[in-house]
C-alpha cells in the first residue's frame, strides 16, 4: 500500500509526542478516568461514560465529565453546560450526556487541563472526573484508562493514519487498564481485562412530543417500513439494529457529527416514519415532524467491569495510585 510508509511515520510521531507530553502532564488532585479509543470514528465511548457516571452516582460518588465538545461553538472555554445550552453551542454528544445525566456537571474545553482546573476551582463537591475521549490527550495525567473497541470493526487493517483507521498502534492497548468491547466478543490484542457491552434498544421516542412508544406498538401503528437516519461514526451498526428489530429500513447515512437541516429530509416521503439515534435527534428537534422518532438505548456492561473499577478507585482513595500516565 502506497500510504503504509506514512502510517509508520505517523505511528513514530505519535509515540514521540506521547513521551514528550507525559513528562509535563498536569496531575489533578482528583481521580481522573479517561474513556477513549485508538480508532477514528464511533466506537461507543459516550454510552460507556453514561454507564460509568450512573454507576458512580449509585456508589455515592459525585462525578463530573470533561470533554472537547466537538462541533460546538462556545464563545469561551472552559464552558459548563446548563439547561439553556443548545447542542449547537456545546456539541451533540455533550448535549446528549447532559440530557441523560442532568445532575452531573459537564465542562467543555479543547484543552482538557483547563476543564480539570475549572472543576478543581469551582466545583468543590466533585470527587472524580471522567474524560469523554482524550486517550491521546497526554497533557493530562490519568489514573485509570479505559479503551472502547468496536466489536465488529475492531482495528481495520491494523495500520495508523493515513493508511489505516488508528490514531495509535495497537500495542498502545497493552498499557490501558481495561477494554470494553462494544457489541461483544474479544479484541485481537493481548489484554486480559476485556469486558463486553451491549447497547440494548428500549423504546422509540417522539422528537416532537417526547412520548415513548414500545417498539412493537409503534411498528403496529406506523408499519415496519421506515427511513433510518444516522450521523454517527458507524451508521451501519444502527441500521443493523433496526433491521434486527424487524424494520424494513431505507438507509440515510451522514458523516459523524453532521449538522442536520430540514433540507436533509426533503427526499423522504412525509408519511413514512423516520427513526434516528438520540445523538442525531438532539439536532433535529426544532423542525421534527410528528412521525420522527429516536431509538432509546441502554448500555449494559458486564458486572465485573464495575467491580474492578470500584477496586481501582478505592486504591486511589487510599493513596496507592497505580494509575498510568
Amino acid at each position: 500500500m502506497i500510504l503504509t510508509p506514512l502510517s509508520w511515520l505517523f505511528s513514530y510521531i505519535a509515540k514521540k509526542r506521547k513521551v514528550k507530553l507525559q513528562k509535563k502532564a498536569y496531575q489533578s488532585k482528583l481521580p481522573l478516568i479517561v474513556v477513549g479509543n485508538i480508532a477514528v470514528g464511533g466506537t461507543g465511548k459516550t454510552p460507556v461514560v453514561q454507564a460509568i457516571c450512573q454507576h458512580l452516582k449509585e456508589q455515592g460518588y459525585h462525578p463530573a465529565i470533561i470533554t472537547r465538545g466537538y462541533g460546538g461553538k462556545a464563545t469561551h472555554y472552559p464552558f459548563m453546560i446548563d439547561e439553556r445550552t443548545p447542542a449547537s453551542i456545546c456539541g451533540d454528544e455533550p448535549f446528549m450526556l447532559h440530557q441523560l445525566l442532568p445532575d452531573i456537571p459537564i465542562v467543555i474545553s479543547p484543552k482538557r487541563v483547563e476543564a480539570i482546573q475549572y472543576i478543581e476551582e469551582k466545583l468543590k463537591t466533585i470527587d472524580v472526573i471522567i474524560s469523554d475521549d482524550g486517550l491521546q490527550h497526554y497533557a493530562m495525567h490519568r489514573d485509570i484508562e479505559i479503551a472502547v473497541v468496536d466489536g465488529q470493526r475492531q482495528f481495520g487493517n491494523g495500520l495508523c493514519l493515513p493508511a489505516g483507521p488508528l490514531r495509535e498502534p495497537i500495542t498502545r492497548l497493552k498499557e490501558v487498564d481495561m477494554m470494553i468491547i462494544n457489541g461483544g466478543g474479544r479484541a485481537s490484542v493481548s489484554n486480559q481485562a476485556q469486558y463486553n457491552m451491549q447497547l440494548l434498544p428500549q423504546s422509540l421516542v417522539s422528537l416532537a412530543t417526547g412520548q415513548q412508544f414500545a417498539i412493537d406498538q409503534l411498528m403496529r401503528s406506523e408499519g415496519s417500513t421506515c427511513y433510518a437516519v444516522a450521523g454517527i461514526g458507524n451508521p451501519k451498526r444502527f441500521f443493523n439494529t433496526l433491521n434486527n428489530l424487524g424494520f424494513m429500513v431505507e438507509e440515510y447515512p451522514f458523516k459523524d457529527h453532521h449538522s442536520f437541516t430540514l433540507d436533509d429530509f426533503k427526499a423522504m416521503d412525509e408519511n413514512t416514519p423516520v427513526i434516528m439515534t438520540y445523538k442525531d435527534a438532539v439536532k433535529c428537534q426544532g423542525f421534527a415532524k410528528d412521525n420522527w422518532y429516536y431509538l432509546a438505548i441502554s448500555p449494559q456492561i458486564e458486572k465485573e467491569f464495575f467491580e474492578i473499577l470500584d477496586e481501582k478507585l478505592s486504591l486511589l482513595e487510599r493513596g496507592k495510585k497505580g494509575g498510568k500516565l
